[in-house]
């Protein structure tokens, strides 16, 4: 309705000035293809644009086009860093609060041109309001392709390919680094992690997850591998279920990975003394950037792998200070200065984040896949 408002009154002045086109720049419009194959129209000036999905919400800030977010999801609204790095965060609705639940009155004042979602949001969107809905992939399980594909494709909205170029080159070169110190170690030498989310540390992803990936790029085998976690149950997101603690004993990890609490804890913890990560000391806690690390997003996809190959085979990258990649990640890629403060509460998991994997980290909200 605005629109149209202010599309009458161009008309009209247009014609007291002679047929100028006094807002002609307001009606330009192109022809793009969304990433399912839609035609969608989008004007040609972007400036007011609503990133619904938890992790994609961090690529605006990779191709520097965080200042035409009008609505995000609570996942970047809430998180620590972000804020951070952009003082307006706070100024910005978020009327998505996890995938499949949006606030529509909140999202319609926010006036986006258009939303960018994945399927369940952008449904719920398309049928309650007349926005155009702009869908990243339809079924996205998280992986390093795919990853790419999406910050690609947001970048050639906003004609910022040459950023998101440099997203992925840089990618595929942390990703080469990794290969090249651990490539040549066999399988029966692979160390075995296991990632134990939430307070129990018993939530975990599967080997139909795309963590499967993950782990195998950084040299490691994951404990969970015949686990299917494809499922999405109640408060826990697509990926991850809960599995027994007779069966992380019968796995007897190399490696634990924990997003909740400390690794003390779980040293302490009787329930934990005959696993082999506690006996040897190899309890990690994950470490939370703009979002946490163990989730599909852009910035995990760079620098967990690498975390995780170095936690694992410390003399094979004795070289390489974690502190300094994330420092230089974030200066490259989102060009954010962090302070070495912020770098040391990142690589602990300090920063407040609005998920963790499954059932969240303290004064947490669930989000849901993407």
């Amino acid at each position: 309705m605005k629109q149209y408002i202010l599309f009458i009154i161009c008309a009209i002045l247009g014609a007291l000035f002679l047929g100028m086109p006094v807002c002609a720049e307001e009606s330009k419009t192109r022809i793009i293809t969304d990433m399912t194959g839609n035609e969608i129209e989008i004007p040609e000036a972007i400036e007011r644009v609503a990133f619904f999905g938890g992790p994609i919400g961090q690529v605006p800030y990779i191709l520097g086009v965080q200042d035409t977010i009008v609505a995000t999801s609570i996942g970047s609204k809430n998180s620590q860093l972000l804020n951070i790095m952009d003082p307006n965060l706070k100024n910005i609705a978020a009327p998505r609060q996890t995938n499949g639940i949006i606030n529509i009155e909140e999202l319609i004042k926010s006036e986006p041109q258009f939303v960018l979602a994945g399927n369940v949001d952008g449904e719920i969107v398309e049928k309650q309001t007349s926005i155009p809905v702009v869908y990243f992939f339809e079924n996205s399980d998280g992986n390093v392709e795919q990853t790419k594909a999406e910050v690609t494709f947001i970048g050639s909205i906003y004609g910022k390919e040459d950023r998101a170029q440099k997203y992925a080159d840089y990618l595929d070169s942390t990703l080469s680094l990794v290969k090249s110190r651990i490539g040549d170690i066999p399988l029966s030498e692979q160390k075995v992690l296991f990632n134990g989310y939430d307070a129990n540390h018993l939530i975990t992803y599967g080997g139909d997850s795309y963590m499967q990936e993950r782990i195998e790029n950084a040299g490691l085998q994951n404990a969970a591998l015949e686990v299917n976690t494809s499922g999405v149950r109640p408060g826990i997101h697509a990926g991850l279920d809960e599995i027994s603690m007779e069966q992380v004993l019968k796995w007897n990890p190399d490696i634990l990975v924990i997003d909740t609490g400390s690794p003390e804890d779980v040293y302490n913890d009787p329930k934990w003394a005959s696993v082999k990560a506690v006996q040897n000391r190899q309890v990690f806690r994950l470490p939370n950037g703009v979002f946490v690390w163990n989730r599909p997003t852009a910035e995990s996809a760079v620098l967990h792998p690498l975390w995780m190959a170095k936690i694992a085979y410390p003399e094979r990258f004795n070289d390489i200070s974690m502190q300094d990649e994330v420092k230089k990640f974030y200066q490259e890629i989102f060009s954010y200065e962090l302070t070495d403060e912020q770098v040391d509460k990142v690589l602990s998991g300090e920063f407040a984040s609005a998920i963790s994997a499954g059932k969240g980290q303290t004064n947490q909200t669930n989000m849901g896949n993407k």
